[in-house]
C-alpha cells in the first residue's frame, strides 16, 4: 500500500488548523477554514467534515470503528454474514441491547445500529464472510489494524449506502502500523475502498 495515494477521493479538506494538546490528546479546528472554536481529536474532525458534505439524493454520514469491531460483532451477533447482512436496524437493535452485558465484559463496543446495518450493507455476505474470517481466527490474537473510521453516504431513494470509505486518519508525522497497512491492502483487495487520510496542519513551515 502506498501512503501517499490520495484515491478513494473524501472530497473534504485535510488541512487542519489550531493545534492544542489536551492531556495526551491532540484536537484541532472542526471548521476547514480554521474557523469558530469547535475543536475535536483527529478522527472526529474527519468524521464532523465528512458529515457536512453535500451531494444530491444523499446523506453523508459515518461512525468510528474501535480495534474489537470484528471480535465484537462475532462475540454478540455470531459470524454468519449472510444472517448478518439480513438484520434490519431493529433487529441488530435489540440484539446488541441484550448482549451488552457480554460486550461489557469483554470491554467490547459495537457502533449504533444504523451504522453497523450500513456497515454491513457496504461489505455484503462474501466480503463480510472473509473479513469476519480473518478477525475472529483463532491465531490471530489481539492483532487488529481496523481502520478509524467507515464513512458513507445513503441513497436517499434506497435507504442503503451508494458510496463508503474505510479511512485510517493519521496525525502529520503519527506513523502508520504494518497492521493498519495489511489491513488496509486486505480490505482493498476485496473490492471495498480503503486509504490513509494523514492530516496537514495549515501555516506549518519543514526545514
Amino acid at each position: 500500500m502506498n501512503e501517499t495515494e490520495s484515491k478513494p477521493a473524501l472530497r473534504i479538506s485535510h488541512i487542519v488548523h489550531g493545534r492544542q494538546l489536551m492531556g495526551n490528546r491532540v484536537y484541532y479546528l472542526v471548521d476547514p477554514k480554521g474557523q469558530g472554536d469547535l475543536r475535536a481529536v483527529p478522527e472526529t474532525v474527519v468524521l464532523r467534515r465528512w458529515r457536512m458534505r453535500k451531494f444530491p439524493g444523499h446523506i453523508f454520514s459515518g461512525t468510528r470503528l474501535s480495534s474489537t469491531l470484528w471480535r465484537a460483532v462475532g462475540l454478540a451477533l455470531g459470524s454468519n454474514a449472510r444472517a448478518l447482512c439480513r438484520m434490519s436496524v431493529d433487529a441488530l437493535a435489540a440484539t446488541v441491547e441484550k448482549q451488552r452485558p457480554l460486550l461489557r465484559a469483554h470491554h467490547f463496543a459495537l457502533p449504533a445500529p444504523a451504522a453497523l446495518h450500513a456497515l454491513f450493507a457496504v461489505c455484503g455476505p462474501i466480503r463480510l464472510a472473509a473479513i469476519l474470517k480473518r478477525h475472529l481466527a483463532p491465531d490471530r490474537g489481539n492483532l487488529s489494524g481496523i481502520p478509524d473510521l467507515l464513512l458513507y453516504a445513503i441513497n436517499t431513494e434506497t435507504g442503503l449506502p451508494s458510496i463508503a470509505r474505510f479511512v485510517e486518519v493519521k496525525k502529520p508525522d503519527e506513523k502508520v502500523s504494518q497492521a493498519q497497512i495489511d489491513e488496509i491492502a486486505f480490505l482493498n483487495g476485496l473490492g471495498l475502498h480503503a486509504r490513509v487520510l494523514r492530516l496537514m496542519e495549515a501555516n506549518v513551515r519543514k526545514v
